[in-house]
């Protein structure tokens, strides 16, 4: 009996089988890669991450900048976009040690994570680095986070294309840095937590000790200044007002230095209006905000 050939129907069911498997085998195959892609970037900013707290450790407790970490530091191989790198500048020169806070912060889709040391990160399956550091004009920088649901490009370099976010990002903390650094508890700092306030009647009996605390030698330095003036003065650790202040708030920026570090502190002192009452309100502190060369 002759053997018939394929009909055209059964041909065409042959072909959509065929090419069922064919595009299921390159689906997996993208899945697969795209994983693979997703490990290497974490793998790269795992590495990164290390190879700068190593670096710090190793230069004084300092962090490398930007352009160190792109020519020393960075993992990347063959045709690798460069790892994205940012980090407090001030923690460049400075024992991040005489530090308490830092102006660089990271917000993610549920919390902002403040006094952030450093940030890396590496663009995953797309190819795509999504991630930049943003200026909030106000002494402070910011990198910002998505979910991968959203759509976006924050950094236009080296491509600017607009796609679900997936890059890899990390991140170290001043304090986690610190403990990295082995930072003792003992080094010098600024007790204060905050200054008291006074009033215009009583702004001449104003008086008001600045105490330091830790394993040092005698300071070799140590200022408040203020601004606005309104009055007040400092000596020795001491500070005064010579009367006639006017309500307001002044703020007080004081700073110590020992052993070659220096420990620097905010504070507000709030002016009342004199009332029949007498007296003013409680002291707010700004709190610390990390330490400068001295």
């Amino acid at each position: 009996m002759k053997k018939s050939a394929f009909t055209l129907v059964e041909l065409s069911i042959v072909l959509v089988i065929i090419g069922l498997l064919v595009g299921g085998s390159f689906k997996v195959l993208k899945i697969m890669r795209d994983r693979a892609q997703t490990s290497r970037a974490q793998d790269d900013v795992q590495v990164a991450k290390e190879a700068v707290i190593g670096n710090t450790v190793q230069n004084s407790n300092t962090l490398p900048s930007v352009t160190f970490f792109n020519q020393n530091l960075s993992p990347i191989k063959n045709n690798q976009h460069q790892l994205f790198y940012a980090d407090d500048t001030n923690l460049e020169n400075i024992d991040v040690c005489s530090f308490n806070t830092t102006n660089l912060k990271v917000v993610t889709a549920a919390r902002t994570i403040d006094n952030v040391a450093f940030v890396i990160a590496s663009e995953s399956s797309n190819h795509n680095m999504q991630t930049a550091i943003k200026d909030n004009g106000d002494g402070t920088f910011s990198v910002k986070t998505y979910d991968y649901s959203t759509k976006v490009d924050d950094n236009t370099s080296p491509v600017n294309i607009i796609d679900y976010y997936d890059d890899i990002v990390d991140w170290v903390t001043l304090s986690q840095l610190q403990q990295e650094a082995k930072c003792s508890n003992n080094l010098l700092r600024i007790v204060n937590s905050s200054l008291p306030d006074t009033d215009t009647l009583n702004s001449a009996s104003y008086q008001a000790k600045i105490v330091i605390d830790g394993n040092y030698s005698a300071p070799t330095a140590d200022n408040c200044t203020f601004s606005p003036t309104n009055n007040f003065s400092y000596n020795n650790f001491s500070i005064t007002n010579s009367g006639g202040a006017t309500a307001g708030t002044v703020t007080v920026d004081c700073s110590v230095s020992a052993d070659g570090k220096t420990v620097r502190k905010k504070f507000a002192i709030t002016v009342n209006q004199a009332s029949g009452t007498g007296g003013g309100s409680g002291g707010g502190g700004f709190g610390g905000f990390g330490g400068f060369g001295g």
